[in-house]
């Protein structure tokens, strides 16, 4: 019956770390993190960040090493990392409920159930955030207290102050690697060569 669980964790764990090491990628590549120079190099040969991927796991492990002598920090530990994934999901979505009349549609959406799914998508999201924040047992003490709270205001203070104080003033956003009437072209290209040729005629 363990090898349910094991297995759910495992490909979990796998999931998120191919999520985080490609996000690092990204915002290395676009000079968004220490070190960038560094870790947005990709092989000609494995065409994988490789430098990334290696970073997220060593991130990965030094956030969970507390957790092996502690249920408490387990606990904690697996809440940041839902918090964390829910709250890069809010984010997007929050901007698209302040900026309604700015947003622009893309080629689906969900048409006039769009603004009230977002609305909801972000209570949702601000409900789930408190429930992982509060303490798993009681009476609380400072054995029992959920210190999730204390890792995400860590990491929103230093995302939030380091934005104020320095990459406010340098960082211009994603950079582009193609333009936009190639990724059009390359869509037809794609779309072509998956159509079915008529019948009676040899391909």
């Amino acid at each position: 019956m363990e090898e349910g669980p094991l297995g759910a964790m495992f490909f979990c764990g796998t999931f998120s770390l191919t999520s985080n090491s490609r996000m690092m990628y990204a915002f290395a590549r676009d000079g968004g993190i220490p070190g960038h120079k560094f870790f947005h190099k990709v092989p000609r040969d494995t065409k994988s960040p490789i430098r990334t991927v290696w970073l997220a796991c060593t991130l990965s492990f030094i956030l969970a090493l507390p957790s092996l002598g502690s249920s408490v920090a387990f606990s904690a530990v697996t809440s940041i990392a839902t918090i964390g994934l829910y709250i890069s999901y809010a984010i997007p979505i929050a901007l698209r409920v302040v900026y309604r009349k700015r947003f622009e549609r893309g080629p689906f959406h969900l048409g006039p159930f769009s603004y009230p799914v977002a609305i909801i998508s972000c209570v949702w999201i601000a409900f789930i955030s408190i429930a992982f924040i509060l303490p798993q047992a009681n009476p609380v003490d400072s054995q029992t207290l959920n210190y999730t709270i204390v890792a995400v205001g860590i990491v929103l203070a230093y995302c939030m102050g380091f934005w104020v104080l320095s990459a406010r003033k340098w960082f211009k956003g994603p950079i582009k690697q193609i333009t936009e009437d190639e990724a059009v072209a390359e869509s037809v290209d794609a779309a072509s060569s998956t159509e079915v040729p008529p019948a009676g005629k040899d391909e």
